[in-house]
């Protein structure tokens, strides 16, 4: 095998690599959310992170810096209070050196208290996602579309910077 070969294998190798370390900072993002676990949830966002969630009524809750990632950490439902399941599906990943665009297919699944489980919601992260000094991917912009509306569902009670009915500053 020449150099030049060998280099095109070692690219095609760190693409994968990174690709699996991008989807393993995705799971991880689910399990923690779900179970509480705060300092985990945190290390999947870069210290300047920003977190938007956008929905059909145009009301957008937003969410900056290590402290606002922590704020939405600590204040989100959690298991055992709350179980619910947050999946990401079908994720498609470009890489650019040590950042990618990420856009995946997400739901989420509630236990219900006396029926069976159901979907809560359904949507898509849109992800810049930057590979930190110490070669972990982590997530610097997530903005999330939730494309069905419930009635009645509940919205996050932190990180409102636009309601349904406030669309003058859209």
């Amino acid at each position: 095998m020449s150099l030049n070969e060998m280099a095109v294998l070692a690219a095609r190798v760190q693409a994968l690599e990174d690709r699996s370390a991008i989807l393993e900072t995705l799971n991880e993002y689910g399990q923690a959310l779900d179970y509480g676990d705060v300092e985990r949830l945190v290390d999947c966002f870069t210290q300047d992170a920003v977190r938007e969630t956008r929905r059909p009524d145009g009301t957008v809750n937003r969410w900056e810096g290590a402290a606002g990632t922590r704020e939405f950490a600590t204040t989100h439902t959690h298991a055992p209070d709350k179980y619910h399941k947050h999946l990401v599906l079908n994720s498609t990943v470009k890489l650019q050196g040590d950042t990618a665009d990420v856009v995946s297919y997400m739901f989420r699944f509630d236990a219900a208290a006396s029926d069976k489980s159901y979907v809560w919601g359904m949507g898509k992260y849109v992800d810049r996602m930057q590979r930190g000094a110490d070669g972990r991917w982590r997530i610097a912009l997530r903005v999330t579309f939730i494309e069905d509306d419930w009635p009645g569902r509940s919205r996050p009670a932190t990180g409102l910077v636009l309601s349904g009915a406030d669309t003058s500053r859209a």
